[in-house]
């Protein structure tokens, strides 16, 4: 028989290791929504102008109103399907959220494959749609996949670049597409309180879109679409010769931003050949933009992979990708729902004691 100092020596034990840990459940902004998420799984979005066809995932809340429209533009060799935890997260608490597929776009638990075109089915938080990993390789090599690697193993080309940015007006200039493929979506995108989310070389591109000013031909340009009100750049990069980031890429950078990085969170080379940066390198985006709606959340022991939710908790216990997708949603709502609760609890102190020493929450108000 269990005697009753033996429980109070585990209890005692069980205290002493979970003390300090906070719930990513214990904050407002951390529960799933309360609105049921329809996954369709494959959109095809045609810009004309641009003689270019794009596949995009879309989720969206089964309910009545309109939504504001998160764009997600996901890392080197990825695709539509990542980020799951934070999409599904988004779309139950009233977004809807289009990830399309850009020109290096790879097949893994989705890739560019063909699934049911148009298909509709309730999201239960991670896609589970079959492809034909051969065929969607040759597809995407095809469509100039494999040309670059988002500063892996080389610069990333003029072209390359501006052509991910690219993506993201096209998929803004085909909504009325998107509307007429889920007929329930129909009247109810609000096209007033547009986000653009990216992790890694999709981070470049929500920068991008932020305001920042990157490198074509030669000459700093702004490619931002004024349809964009806020980013969320997730490891992001600082000066890079192979991104095309100067040191004056952020003078102008005025659309509020969350900047999200992690302690052990390496960044691609700033030159081709060079060395492999760290979070001294990711930090660099918040510390160069101006004041103005900017933030900066550093997860500690999260590296380049934690924020999407595939690899679990990171060194120290800390939920990575739990944060990721809370204090993220308390941004959207503070900035495109214009919700002044969410903007005070961003802004205040209430978000710091629930961040406690899991992660650091810096502004720039």
């Amino acid at each position: 028989m269990v005697s009753i100092l033996s429980i109070s020596l585990i209890l005692s034990i069980l205290s002493t290791t979970f003390c300090g840990t906070i719930s990513v459940q214990d904050s407002p902004y951390s529960a799933r929504g309360s609105k049921k998420v329809i996954l369709v799984n494959t959109i095809k979005l045609v810009d004309k102008a641009r003689g270019k066809e794009i596949e995009a995932l879309v989720r969206y809340p089964d309910d009545v109103g309109t939504f504001p429209i998160i764009i997600f533009s996901h890392g080197s060799f990825s695709n539509k399907e990542t980020f799951d935890v934070a999409s599904e997260h988004w779309a139950s608490h009233g977004y809807v959220v289009i990830h399309p597929n850009h020109a290096d776009a790879r097949s893994g638990t989705g890739g560019m494959g063909r699934s049911r075109f148009g298909r509709e089915q309730e999201s239960g938080g991670s896609d589970e749609g079959k492809y034909n990993a051969t065929n969607t390789d040759k597809q995407a090599k095809r469509r100039g996949a494999g040309l670059v690697i988002g500063g892996f193993g080389g610069a990333t080309s003029n072209a390359a670049r501006v052509e991910r940015i690219k993506d993201i007006s096209s998929v803004l200039d085909s909504l009325d597409q998107v509307e007429k493929q889920i007929p329930s979506l129909k009247g109810r995108l609000n096209r007033d309180a547009i986000a653009v989310v990216g992790h890694s070389y999709g981070a470049y591109v929500a920068q991008c879109h932020g305001g920042v000013k990157t490198l074509v031909n030669g000459k700093l340009e702004n490619l931002s679409d004024p349809r964009v009100k806020c980013v969320i750049p997730i490891s992001a990069q600082g000066e890079s010769e192979s991104y095309g980031l100067t040191a004056e890429s952020w003078t102008d950078a005025s659309t509020p931003a969350m900047h999200i990085t992690g302690t052990r969170d390496r960044s691609a080379p700033d030159r081709p050949g060079g060395q492999f940066g760290d979070v001294t390198t990711k930090v660099v985006p918040f510390e160069r933009s101006p004041r103005g709606g900017k933030y900066l959340l550093v997860i500690e022991g999260a590296t380049h992979v934690s924020f999407g939710g595939k690899i679990g908790r990171v060194r120290g216990g800390v939920d990575a990708a739990g944060l990721t997708k809370s204090v993220s949603l308390a941004f959207l709502d503070a900035y495109l729902k214009q919700d002044v609760q969410a903007k005070a609890w961003l802004n205040g102190q209430p978000s710091t004691a629930w961040l406690g020493s899991q992660a650091k929450l810096q502004r720039k108000l």
